[in-house]
């Protein structure tokens, strides 16, 4: 089906040079050819005004033969991710030496940290003179820096910014004093590293003795911000002891049947993102997951990085780690976003309620967090939903919800819902929704913030029965009406599905493929001629240029107009649902194969004209778990396909995809969006 879509538009390529590793504590980023960014949290600020800050300048080997000849390791023959880790594996060459080189942020560090390993060996037909391997780690703490090394393989760094602590077994010498040059000019580095300044730049260096022809040399140097200890052994024994965690968290999920050799891939690694990107840090911060790892590619002329913890990615993620079988961190990731006295400061815009989750993005602290322009805060009330979703989606794998989250959610959440809805349409009332509109005239009754509400309350009802609480039938009921309100005022007198009730009596601009979940969550029959009108219109004037896939509305900015990953995915699901298999796999042949040919990371964006990778990326709820939920529901939205339409007009009562039951949860599984403007 690949084929189909090369005929379509643009062939899938590679465009994205950045790769990264993270261990929950923090990142690192690799471009173009070494390690050039580093941040010692996951988070964009921790409160207002605390920012993490980016500490690494570069990092990388070199290698000096004491005599004249030396150089730089700062070209890469390849680089990619290994399959399902964070671990980087960087080939290089130096005449003679192979370097394979493994960077990580290792999984069991207990804090921010990067191990560099590199195994040296002899390609030539002749026995190599000793020689120097150097590890240079010009790292940026902070202001004036204070630098100590207690032996030639124990170096500490602090700064204003962050204390990092170089641990390099094996090492022979180190050294603060221009060894960017000595290696150049073949010398040997040495004479401690006692210092203080503000750019000390710190290297190690190995002593390898002659090399036969095939004989390898292994070294490595451990940084972090908690000290020494982390795992014992030689650096060879890092590498292994870094795959072996990363098989038993596999070990630990599930692989959907009937995967290609690609998906699977794909599908792999895409867990292991969700894994490294949600915050391992003790304390309120634990648990979140960010949109994203802190690392972009351009849109037009500016850069989204979102590592940021939004309610709406956060609610996309969990389910997918919970429906990969990663109930614990799906467990950690609701309570992250639902902690006492973290939200209320636009309660005037909800209604003037006691709401419990917030209604755009948070803090890493978990305290509420809008961004704010000329035209006011963002105020989304599809979030609520969302969490619902997310909620009943896990409580059933982790009961220990039912006592410390899901009273605060009904309280909190759906009663606030239920609150929000407007007694003259039955839809929701406006509010910024998914693609964050503002506030002052911008706010509509969005179709994606009320389809999201009915979802949100049914899983609601469903919590309040199991709870014993009577409020279960009105949940149930106000999702039934909002159900039917969508049907009534949502779509046009051709069965075109519309982004929102004002866009719509305007007669123009009301093409918004966020609607989709309409058909995902089954409010509206997706087997039904109103989808196949919705579908045809979304196709003659969504689809970008490059010819796959689609941008994600018609609103006309740059965003908008870029190819949206998470949009491909969910209009491969509703096709599904609608029994068009045959084109649901077009697009995500797509997904995967660009993904397959850029280190099996997902992105947010793709350029329009020519498939360019764009955003952020790795996307996590929006890239990574979109995914993930796809491939894991592919098979009961196929399935539905063999139930009857019971009626194409009635909303929420065909593929048993609205109501209760173990196969309505099946079928609501991946239930993926769209993504939102951010300004």
């Amino acid at each position: 089906m690949l084929a189909i879509a090369l005929l379509l538009g643009a062939a899938p390529h590679y465009s994205y040079p950045k790769l990264v590793t993270a261990n929950g504590y923090g990142a690192v980023i690799y471009t173009d050819d070494r390690l050039s960014d580093a941040y010692p949290h996951l988070y964009q600020e921790y409160s207002p005004g605390v920012v993490t800050p980016e500490v690494l300048y570069d990092t990388y080997f070199g290698v000096t033969d004491y005599d004249g000849g030396g150089g730089w390791l700062t070209d890469a023959e390849s680089a990619t991710t290994e399959d399902g880790t964070g671990i980087l594996a960087v080939e290089r060459a130096y005449g003679d030496l192979a370097i394979a080189e493994y960077d990580f942020a290792p999984m069991s560090m207990g804090g921010f940290g990067l191990a560099q390993v590199a195994r040296v060996t002899n390609t030539g037909s002749s026995t190599t003179s000793a020689f120097q391997l150097v590890a240079l780690l010009n790292w940026h703490v902070g202001g004036s820096e204070v630098v100590g090394s207690a032996s030639a393989q124990d170096v500490s760094e602090t700064g204003s910014d962050v204390s990092l602590t170089y641990q390099a077994p094996g090492a022979t010498d180190v050294s603060c004093a221009s060894v960017y040059d000595t290696v150049n000019a073949g010398g040997r580095i040495g004479g401690g590293c006692d210092t203080t300044g503000d750019d000390v730049v710190p290297a190690f260096g190995w002593s390898i003795p002659a090399l036969a022809p095939g004989e390898s040399a292994w070294v490595g140097v451990h940084t972090s911000t908690v000290g020494h200890d982390w795992v014992d052994g030689e650096p060879e024994q890092w590498v292994e002891s870094e795959r072996g965690l990363w098989e038993l968290f596999h070990a630990r999920g599930t692989v959907p049947a009937g995967l290609t050799a690609d998906e699977t891939l794909v599908y792999r690694q895409a867990l292991a993102y969700l894994k490294m990107g949600q915050v391992a840090e003790e304390g309120a911060a634990y648990g979140q997951l960010p949109a994203s790892l802190p690392l972009s590619a351009a849109v037009g002329d500016f850069q989204h990085i979102w590592n940021i913890a939004w309610v709406r990615d956060g609610s996309y993620a969990i389910v997918a780690l919970d429906a990969a079988g990663y109930h614990e961190e799906a467990a950690a990731a609701l309570r992250f976003l639902i902690q006492e006295d973290s939200t209320g400061d636009y309660r005037a815009y909800v209604g003037h309620a006691d709401y419990a989750v917030s209604v755009c993005r948070v803090y890493g602290d978990g305290t509420e967090w809008t961004d704010v322009d000329a035209d006011g805060p963002n105020i989304e009330y599809d979030n609520f939903g969302l969490y619902l979703w997310a909620l009943g989606a896990v409580v059933d794998d982790d009961p220990t919800l039912l006592d410390d989250v899901a009273p605060r959610a009904l309280d909190g959440v759906a009663e606030v819902l239920v609150g929000l809805v407007d007694p003259n349409t039955g839809l929701l009332l406006p509010d910024s929704s998914i693609w964050e509109r503002h506030w002052n005239g911008n706010q509509k009754q969005f179709t994606y913030s009320s389809a999201w509400a009915v979802e949100g309350l049914r899983a609601a009802g469903r919590i309040a029965d199991t709870l014993g609480d009577t409020r279960g039938d009105t949940y149930r009921a106000a999702a039934d009406r909002i159900a039917a309100a969508i049907g009534e005022h949502l779509v046009d007198a051709g069965g075109v599905l519309a982004g929102s009730k004002e866009e719509l009596d305007a007669a123009e601009g009301y093409l918004d493929l966020s609607a989709i979940e309409v058909y995902n969550l089954g409010i509206l029959e997706p087997r039904s001629e109103g989808f196949t009108a919705s579908l045809e219109a979304w196709d003659r004037e969504l689809k970008v240029a490059a010819g796959t896939g689609y941008h994600r509305n018609d609103d006309g900015s740059t965003y908008d107009e870029h190819e949206w990953v998470v949009i491909d995915l969910r209009v491969a699901e509703a096709l599904r649902r609608s029994c068009r298999a045959d084109e649901a796999v077009v697009l995500e042949d797509w997904v995967t194969a660009q993904a397959m040919l850029n280190n099996r990371v997902l992105p947010e964006l793709y350029e329009p004209t020519n498939g360019d990778y764009a955003g952020p990326a790795p996307m996590l709820g929006f890239g990574a778990g979109a995914y993930v939920l796809a491939l894991q529901s592919r098979d009961a939205a196929d399935a539905a396909c063999e139930a009857p339409v019971v009626d194409p007009d009635a909303p929420g009562e065909n593929c048993g995809c609205g109501g209760d039951g173990a196969a309505a949860a099946l079928l609501l599984l991946p239930l993926l969006t769209v993504r939102r403007r951010r300004s």
